[in-house]
Order: structure tokens, then C-alpha cells, then sequence
């Protein structure tokens, strides 16, 4: 047998462990794992040089839209998604109606423009979307749902609704029945507390990126964290959480765990790695995010949970809207994420020893792909897995910039110098990044179905 690539000379990382070994890539698949003297001979061999190889990142929070034509934001994100990486997207949707209406011409739309394969969840807003939801699993396969529980305010610039316990209590109950697939996803920060919190700070002149996390502090996530577990516990239905920003939130998922419910957590890089009180943020609408940016012993919290397992995910939070220059208080909030996202973790988490390249795997892309059904195919480098790989250099150091990112949207991190930078990114064993250059066309990448599960089995690893 003839292959069509190896991989070769590279030190493969999966969540147990590190091994030296070549890669053997055949029709998009994985087909052998082995010392490179024993694999068949292959039309093309790349040498990783003895650096990591990481499977294709998974990225489990992405939002795009907003201000452009899908088209040009589906093919532009994903290009840097790539620079960055990042293989797979699981990217939010959201509807001013019913999705039976507005989600067919986005999904064509992402058959044609994608550069990563990509999957997706969808924000409900409405009642009337709640009874909808079993209808979407069965026309689209989407299985996973995000509810907003406070946090913005109506006409808030970027058009979020926020929903009460009722609609949130009668999401669950349809959302339990979907299977190991079916998550509530929360973003858990109170309404009242953060319009009263809002007020005082404005009444007290604050107008920078301080004030602006002191208008929504950490207990506003806190109460709706425990609010919102203590629902899902109500309604037997699987909980997951994005951008997890308080240490609180660790310890309560481990308790939760260890009671069997299934609770999971996701941070995002950012929280990780920038503080409120960055001066070099302090002074603009850049690092304006919502939940907020907390402190260094909250952010200290985070690694731990990550380290100790019960933070299993970590997804960019990607944002592509351009930031105005206004005050704080109009700036809108987010920012682009896709490309910095793995070179933050590695900076900041492995180089400086706070987490091991193994978690690495593990969180951002064995657990996302497992948690939303793209497992086997996805998340890690085995036998019959796509080819989705990542070879990164941890000895180059590049400052964070548009020229870097290749995104017109600014970075949180803008102007920081990071390590551990993709030299080749591959996508279904094409590839789609190497050496600065982005290689894949729109269109290339494919809307992943979710397989067939085993019940049982997942939902038994999802509370472990």
C-alpha cells in the first residue's frame, strides 16, 4: 500500500502521553501510527523537525456574523482559524424567528465558504423556540442549545436576549431527551445585579476597562453558576457551561460531579491570561468581554481546574466584530480569538509550567470532539481518525498583530509577543496552513454529522 503523506520525526501528543512517531495519512484518514522505517512509502513527507504534534484543534465557542455578509466572515474567520491551528469550529447561531426558517441558507451558505470543518449550536431566545427544539435535532442535528441568563441589557449593541428561569426550566426538560449530545449551555450572569451594578459605576465616573468589570463583578456569574445547576439538577439535563471565569465555579462543578450530575465546564484563553487590571488594556474597549476579565487569584483558580480535570474545555469565545474606539460604556463587547487561542495556552499554560502538553490535547480537542459528537473522526491523532493535525514550534516568539493573525479584527492580545505557533496546520490530511501562508480555499471544509451514540457510555464519561 502506498500512502499519500507522512508525517514524519514528530513527538505525537494524545491526553495520556507523548510518543515519537511518523504518521501515516491515506484519503483524509489516519491509517498507521509508527516508527517512519516500517510505513509504506508515500507521495509526500513532512518532516515536524522533533517538534509537537497536536491533533487539529476543536474549537467549542466561536461566534461569527455580525456587520459582513456570512459569506465573506465564514471564509475570512476560518482562514485564521487555520493561522491559529484550529480545525474544527463549533460555531453559535442565533435567530430573530424560527430557525426552521433562517438556519437552511446559513448552513448552505457554511457548505460553501468554510475553510475547517465546523458543527453548531444554537441560542434560543423565545418560548416559541424552546418548543421548537426537538425539531431542530431532528432537521439539523443540532443538539446543543445556549440560553443567555442576564448580562444584557434590551438594545445592548449586539443584539443578545436574555431569558428567564421559565423559558431556561422548559428548555431542559425538552433538551434531557436528546441523548449524549443534547447539552444546555449557560451564560450565567444576572440581569438585575448587573443593570443595578451598571448604574452605580456610571454615577461613580468610572470609565475604563476596571469599571466596566466592577459593573459586573464576579458573584452576578457566581449566583446564576449555582442558579443554573441547581435547574439542570431539577430537570435531570446535562449542563455545560462557556467561559467559565470564577474559581467558585471549579469547586462546584467538582462537587456536582461527584454527585453525579453532569456538569461541565469550559474557560476561555483570555481569562487564562489577561487580568482587569492590565494597563496595557486599561485605556480602551479591547479586552471589554463578557463575563468579564476577573483577577489574578481567580485566573489562578482556572488552572487549577484545568489541571485537576474538572474544567474540561476551552474554547476562543472568537468574536469578529471591529472594535469602534469608543468609551468603554458603547464599545461593543469580544474580540477575535481563533488565532491566538493555542499559542496563549501554550505561552501561558505549558511554558510556564502550569499544565502539561497533554492537557493541552485533552482539553482542546480529545474532550470538545467527545462532549459534541465528533468523536472518533475527531480530536485525536489515532487509527481511522481524520487527519487533522497541528505541528507547533515552542522556541518562536511572535508579537500578536493583523500581520501575524491574518484577521482584520484586533486580538485581546495585540502588541503581546507569544510561543508555540503552528508551522502546518492540516485539515482531513490537506494542508491548509504552512509557514505563514494559508493554503485552503472556501468551501473546503465540510459540516461534520454527529455519529451514531452510545448512550450509555457517554453519558457515564461526561459525570466522571
Amino acid at each position: 500500500m502506498r500512502v499519500d503523506t507522512i508525517v514524519a520525526n514528530g513527538r505525537i501528543v494524545s491526553p495520556s502521553g507523548v510518543i515519537d512517531a511518523a504518521i501515516a495519512v491515506k484519503d483524509g484518514r489516519i491509517v498507521a501510527l509508527a516508527d517512519e522505517s516500517v510505513l509504506p512509502e508515500a507521495d509526500e513527507r513532512i518532516d515536524a523537525q522533533g517538534r509537537y504534534v497536536l491533533p487539529g484543534i476543536v474549537d467549542p465557542h466561536v461566534h461569527l456574523g455580525g456587520g459582513r455578509p456570512l459569506s465573506e466572515i465564514f471564509a475570512s474567520e476560518t482562514a485564521c482559524a487555520a493561522v491559529g491551528g484550529v480545525t474544527t469550529v463549533l460555531q453559535y447561531r442565533r435567530s430573530p424567528s424560527t430557525f426552521l426558517d433562517t438556519f437552511p441558507a446559513e448552513l448552505e451558505t457554511a457548505k460553501t465558504r468554510m475553510l475547517v470543518d465546523t458543527q453548531f449550536h444554537f441560542i434560543i431566545s423565545t418560548m416559541e423556540q424552546v418548543e421548537e427544539i426537538p425539531r431542530y435535532a431532528e432537521e439539523f442535528g443540532v443538539t446543543s442549545f445556549k440560553f443567555y441568563m442576564g448580562g444584557y441589557e434590551p438594545g445592548n449593541p449586539i443584539g443578545l436576549v436574555s431569558v428567564n428561569d421559565a423559558v431556561l426550566y422548559a428548555a431542559m426538560e425538552k433538551i434531557r431527551d436528546l441523548g449524549p449530545y443534547g447539552w444546555c449551555m449557560v451564560h450565567c450572569e444576572d440581569d438585575s445585579l448587573v443593570c443595578h451594578l451598571t448604574a452605580k459605576v456610571k454615577e461613580s465616573g468610572g470609565d475604563d476597562l476596571a469599571a466596566y468589570s466592577a459593573s459586573r463583578p464576579d458573584f452576578v456569574e457566581e449566583q446564576d453558576l449555582l442558579r443554573a445547576i441547581w435547574l439542570a439538577d431539577l430537570q435531570e439535563c446535562p449542563l455545560y457551561v462557556p467561559h467559565t471565569t470564577v474559581g467558585m465555579a471549579v469547586d462546584a462543578a467538582a462537587e456536582s460531579r461527584r454527585k453525579g450530575r453532569v456538569v461541565v465546564l469550559e474557560t476561555c484563553p483570555h481569562y487564562l491570561a489577561l487580568t482587569a487590571d492590565d494597563q496595557r488594556l486599561a485605556g480602551s474597549g479591547v479586552g471589554k468581554v463578557a463575563p468579564a476579565l476577573r483577577n489574578s487569584e481567580h485566573q489562578a483558580e482556572l488552572w487549577r481546574g484545568l489541571r485537576e480535570g474538572w474544567i474540561s474545555t476551552i474554547g476562543s469565545d472568537h468574536v469578529p466584530i471591529p472594535k469602534s474606539g469608543k468609551g468603554i460604556w458603547e464599545e461593543a463587547p469580544g474580540f477575535a480569538g481563533l488565532a491566538t487561542m493555542l499559542p496563549v495556552v501554550l505561552t501561558e499554560g505549558v511554558l510556564k509550567g502550569r499544565i502539561a502538553i497533554e492537557k493541552v490535547a485533552e482539553t482542546m480537542a480529545y474532550n470538545p470532539a467527545r462532549l459534541f459528537g465528533l468523536a472518533p473522526t475527531k480530536g485525536a491523532i489515532q487509527v481511522g481518525a481524520d487527519a487533522d493535525l497541528v505541528i507547533v514550534d515552542l522556541e518562536t516568539e511572535k508579537v500578536v498583530g493583523p500581520d501575524v493573525t491574518q484577521s482584520e479584527f484586533v486580538s485581546a492580545f495585540e502588541g503581546v509577543p507569544l510561543r508555540g505557533w503552528p508551522t502546518l496546520t492540516m485539515r482531513r490530511g490537506d494542508v491548509i496552513y504552512r509557514d505563514g501562508e494559508v493554503l485552503a480555499q472556501p468551501g473546503s471544509g465540510q459540516v461534520v454529522a454527529k455519529p451514531e451514540p452510545d448512550k450509555d457510555k457517554e453519558r457515564n464519561w461526561h459525570a466522571a
